[in-house]
C-alpha cells in the first residue's frame, strides 16, 4: 500500500537510514547478552511475573532550555553519549569507522542526540527477561533456538532536522512524523503492529508505533525477542522523536511511564496504556485519523 502522504514523506526515511540509529545501538547490547560470561558471577534466577507498580516508580530528570522539553525517566537508567554509542555501534557491525559509510554520514548530519540511556546490569531485576507472551511462536525452529537472556532496556530521545526534509518543507509535518515512527520500528526481524496510532499526550499530539519480535544482526538472530516502541512528534518546529526498548514486558511498560512536558504545559505518560493482557495501564485518547 503506498505512503498516506508521499510527498511529506523525507527522502531520508525513504531508504534504511532512521533504523540504522537504533541498529547501531542495539547491537552493543546483543553483543553483551549473548556473551557467556555475563551473569556467571551473580546468577539470575527464573522468569518472575510480578505487578508493575507505577506508583513506586522514581525518576532521572532531563530538561533543554532551547525546546523547553522535560522528560522524567527512571532513575536506574545511565545516561549514555548517543553520538558515541552510534559511532561504536557502527564500528561493532561493519568493523570501520561510521564517517566512510555516506549512509551513516548522512544520519549523523541529520539527527541529534537529546538523550541517550541503558539501563545497567547491576540495576535491573535479576531474573531472566519474560516478553509477557507477547511474541508467539509455535515453531520447532524458534523453540529450539530460544535461550533465557538477562534483562536489557534503552531509550534515545532525539529529532530529526527539518533542513533534511525534501524542498519545499512542508506545512504540515504528519506525514514524516508517521514515517519515522514506522520507520524506527522496522528493524530487521521485528514485525510492526499493523496499525500505528495517533494520541494525544500532555496536550501533544504524537505518533507512535511499536514492533516485536528476534532481532537479527550480520544473520544472526537474537535468542530472545525484544520490544521497540518508537513516538514523533513536532514541538516548536523541532521534529522529537522517542524510542524505547526492551525485551522483559514487565520493565518496557514502565519505560513507557516516563513523564513528559511540553513548555509550561500539563505533564503526561509516554504511553499510560500497557503492551501486554487486555484492558491494562490508563487508556489513551486517540486522535480521529
Amino acid at each position: 500500500m503506498p505512503p498516506t502522504h508521499p510527498s511529506t514523506t523525507p527522502r531520508f526515511l525513504r531508504r534504511p537510514v532512521l533504523p540504522l540509529v537504533l541498529f547501531f545501538f542495539l547491537s552493543i547490547t546483543l553483543a553483551l547478552t549473548a556473551s557467556p560470561l555475563l551473569g556467571q558471577d551473580n546468577p539470575l534466577s527464573p522468569v518472575s511475573s510480578a505487578p508493575i507498580d507505577t506508583s513506586a516508580l522514581s525518576f532521572g530528570k532531563f530538561y533543554d532550555k532551547e525546546l523547553d522539553l522535560h522528560f522524567n525517566y527512571p532513575r536506574e537508567m545511565k545516561v549514555l553519549d548517543g553520538k558515541a554509542e552510534m559511532e561504536t555501534g557502527h564500528e561493532n557491525l561493519f568493523g570501520e569507522a561510521g564517517e566512510k559509510d555516506p549512509e551513516h554520514r548522512q544520519a549523523a548530519r541529520c539527527i541529534r542526540f537529546h538523550l541517550a540511556l541503558d539501563l545497567p546490569k547491576e540495576n535491573a531485576p535479576q531474573h531472566m527477561a519474560n516478553d509477557g507472551g507477547l511474541w508467539i511462536d509455535d515453531t520447532k525452529e524458534y523453540k529450539d533456538s530460544r535461550k533465557p537472556q538477562p534483562i536489557f532496556a534503552k531509550i534515545v530521545v532525539m529529532e530529526f532536522l527539518p533542513a533534511c526534509l525534501p524542498k519545499p518543507t512542508p506545512k504540515n509535518f504528519d506525514g514524516a512524523l508517521a514515517s519515522m515512527a514506522r520507520d524506527l520500528v522496522s528493524l530487521p526481524g521485528l514485525l510492526p503492529a499493523p496499525k500505528p496510532l495517533w494520541y494525544e499526550v500532555a496536550k501533544q499530539k504524537i505518533h507512535m508505533n511499536w514492533s516485536i519480535g528476534r532481532f537479527k544482526m550480520n544473520g544472526h538472530l537474537d535468542e530472545a525477542p525484544m520490544i521497540v516502541m518508537a513516538m514523533s512528534t513536532e514541538w516548536r518546529g523541532h521534529l522529537l522523536m522517542w524510542a524505547f526498548t526492551s525485551n522483559d514486558a514487565s520493565i518496557f511498560n514502565q519505560l513507557t511511564k516516563s513523564l513528559v512536558q511540553f513548555g509550561d504545559g500539563p505533564w503526561g505518560q509516554m504511553f499510560p496504556g500497557n503492551l501486554g493482557p487486555s484492558g491494562s495501564g490508563t487508556p489513551l485518547n486517540i486522535l480521529p485519523n
